[in-house]
């Protein structure tokens, strides 16, 4: 009954990213939270909430947009990871942690699992950290006969884009289930061994290449002028497509259009619709980890 329900989520939210990018959304599909200053564009300096108001916000977020997939961005040691990986899990939201190697041990890997985990994803570029996180998902998901799904996270930057390809080679002989080229934050110059490991990383396809079609087109277009240049035709797909929630527990559409709103959130429907319909008729390029 509870794989059923996970279905039905999925398709619900499937379903809703589709109208999000046609501009027919009212709701967000996705429900993001982030924990600490993990992969962020810049440092936190807001008052992080206790892990008893991160539920509280979690269930207000439901009250308004219904059981969607959840993902949890924070550090692998991070105290309230586990409790909120359970509460989401227990609520019925596929929940997927988005974390950094290091401190991602067998039996860190085997709690998560424990308490709900149905993806996780590794920002790593395999380096030895990255592998032996890895190797201790593989492990969990062996040893506690789970349906966990192991993805690398690969930041594209300037330096690591040439070895895009080895690193889809190492994850697929290490048992990841994909590998994420995640579009960067700010745009960098794209030399030709650069931009070859991009073209040949995405050419490899399913099942390892997991990046949305929407980062596919930054990645693509890192060669016009990379991101925060001006779109010629298009809207941002972003648009209405996930509620994040910062470390402080305020709500935003999107991390470069601050258009927070930190009262309850089913009192913020009118206010982050006109914070999507901001975003939508942004003309600007996107080079954004969140799309994927």
């Amino acid at each position: 009954m509870k794989l059923l329900e996970t279905f039905r989520i999925r398709a619900a939210a499937a379903v809703r990213r589709r109208k999000a990018r046609y501009g027919l959304g009212e709701k967000p599909a996705r429900l993001e939270i982030r924990l600490d200053g993990f992969d962020a564009p810049g440092p936190v300096t807001a008052e992080a909430l206790r892990v008893d108001q991160w539920q509280d916000r979690i269930v207000e977020a439901i009250q308004w947009i219904g059981p969607v997939p959840l993902r949890i961005t924070a550090a692998a040691d991070h105290a309230f990871l586990p409790d909120l990986v359970r509460f989401g899990h227990r609520l019925e939201m596929p929940v997927t942690v988005r974390t950094n190697p290091e401190p991602l041990s067998v039996e860190r890997a085997e709690e998560l699992v424990d308490r709900g985990m149905a993806t996780c994803e590794v920002v790593t570029t395999l380096d030895g950290a990255g592998e032996a996180a890895i190797r201790a998902l593989v492990h969990a998901r062996h040893s506690r006969a789970a349906t966990l799904t192991v993805v690398v996270h690969f930041p594209v930057t300037a330096a690591t884009a040439a070895g895009a390809r080895a690193v889809f080679d190492k994850a697929r002989g290490l048992g990841a289930d994909g590998v994420v080229l995640a579009a960067p934050w700010r745009g960098f110059a794209v030399n030709a061994a650069a931009k070859e490991g991009i073209a040949e990383a995405l050419a490899q396809g399913w099942p390892l290449q997991r990046t949305a079609a929407e980062a596919r087109a930054v990645l693509g277009s890192l060669a016009e002028g990379g991101p925060g240049v001006r779109r010629t035709s298009g809207q941002c797909a972003l648009g209405g497509l996930r509620l994040a929630l910062g470390p402080d527990g305020a709500a935003s559409v999107c991390p470069f259009h601050v258009g927070h709103h930190s009262g309850p959130l089913v009192d913020a429907p009118s206010a982050l619709a006109a914070h999507r319909a901001a975003v939508r008729s942004c003309d600007r390029r996107c080079g954004h980890p969140e799309l994927v």
